[in-house]
């Protein structure tokens, strides 16, 4: 008799490449991992994985034995939900980017906590590069960031846009007066490095050779940005709500200006293939309590629901 725990231990192992991988993402130990493929194993006339490799490699027999333990495990999510029971992984592996880290993703774990008593949360912060990286190689779970991947086995949900703003210390700037592109290019510029997403969408600003900043200084946190621009080192284009109390007390400004600039779109990327109730379940959790937020008292993010 074959059993659930026996088909989701082949599925991990195949999937992330080796019993160790394994045994750590479903939290158990390699010998009960290989305890559980050999009894799996023990039903069919050959082998299921090819021991003549280092690696973990599925024979033709073992892929197919693969594929049906996936269509198993979704089904098994499928009744999960069904009976209005969540699947809860014993680790969850969620990463954010820098902004998300210092708004949303301190309610969001303690909420979690909450809810799933005894889960072990991993967070990640890094820019969104590193992020969609980890997701794919199936190093995390779940993430939250300004970009998103279009692949069947993930699952994208629009959390909002967020509008940037050109900012400064009231030290170097403190004109209400729209300033002109000449004038704007005569202050230094504070801009985030080349792995961060925004470079690309405000490629057109900062990398626009029509518009030669006469010096830059790049720095991959946008915290840290919003430090030196207090310092009236230059200016800086931040997201508007994550820095409004930077507004409020007076240690920035936001600057007019003829150079306009896009808003920055956030997503909530998951995978589709294991545990989707639970990841559905967090999305939404997100996307509640963004209206309590600094997006939400701002508003500028619009937290308008829906698969991308």
């Amino acid at each position: 008799m074959f059993t659930l725990k026996q088909l989701e231990a082949l599925y991990w192992v195949a999937t992330l490449g080796s019993f160790e991988a394994a045994a750590s993402y479903l939290n158990l130990t390699q010998s009960t991992i290989s305890k559980r493929i050999a009894e799996l194993e023990a039903g069919f006339a050959s082998p299921l994985f090819d021991r003549t490799l280092r690696q973990s490699v599925l024979t033709p027999q073992g892929n197919d034995v693969r594929d049906i333990a996936e269509q198993m495990l979704r089904l098994h999510d499928r009744l999960k939900l069904t009976a209005r029971s969540v699947s809860t992984p014993l680790k969850f592996r969620l990463g954010v980017s820098d902004l998300v880290a210092i708004s949303l993703l301190p309610e969001l774990l303690a909420t979690i906590v909450e809810r799933y008593p005894g889960i072990s949360l991993e967070p990640e912060i890094d820019l969104t590069k590193g992020l969609l990286e980890r997701l794919n190689d199936r190093k995390i779970d779940f993430v939250i960031c300004p970009r998103l991947l279009q692949h069947p086995q993930f699952i994208n949900r629009r959390l909002g846009e967020i509008e940037l703003v050109w900012m400064c210390s009231p030290k170097i700037n403190n004109s209400d007066r729209v300033l002109t592109n000449d004038e704007l290019l005569k202050y230094p510029l504070l801009i985030q490095s080349a792995g961060s997403i925004l470079r690309p969408i405000l490629h057109d600003v900062i990398d626009n050779p029509k518009l030669p900043f006469t010096k830059t200084i790049s720095c991959n946190n946008m915290a840290a940005l919003a430090e030196l621009a207090t310092f009236g080192l230059g200016i800086t284009i931040l997201p508007k709500a994550f820095f409004s109390k930077y507004i409020a007390d007076g240690r920035l400004r936001i600057l007019d200006t003829e150079l306009k600039l896009p808003n920055l779109e956030y997503f909530i990327t998951y995978r589709n293939d294991y545990h989707s109730v639970f990841f559905e379940e967090i999305a939404q959790l997100s996307m509640e309590l963004v209206v309590n937020t600094a997006l939400g008292e701002d508003h500028t993010i619009s937290n308008e629901e829906g698969i991308v």
